[in-house]
């Protein structure tokens, strides 16, 4: 999976879960400063995160130091290279993101 089609798909799953103003979506953005999410905001957008790339975000100690948007990249960019060197075929995930999203 490319970092374009990653950073792309995280994007869309603050704007269509969180209802993020996809213009405030910058790496740079704090998540809870700039973006205004709260800790329920960040269950449901782990929660989609989950869905949307197949990994398990539960309990990750990793997952307490993200502040910004760039170290969420950054964040799921690792895991879906573990997945890749597990044998998952994440390009398929990609595809499957991007049929969705022609859906709507």
């Amino acid at each position: 999976m490319e970092k374009k089609d990653l950073i792309e798909a995280i994007n869309k799953t603050f704007v269509d879960n969180l209802e993020v103003e996809e213009e405030l979506l910058k790496p740079e953005a704090g998540l809870f400063t700039d973006l205004g999410l709260d800790s329920l905001d960040m269950v449901d957008l782990m929660v989609g995160l989950q869905r949307k790339f197949k990994i398990s975000l539960r309990q990750s100690e990793e997952m307490r130091k993200i502040v910004t948007l760039q170290d969420l990249y950054d964040f799921i960019e690792k895991k879906e290279a573990e997945l890749r060197a597990s044998g998952v075929n994440t390009q398929e995930i990609v595809e499957k993101i991007n049929e969705d999203s022609g859906k709507e």
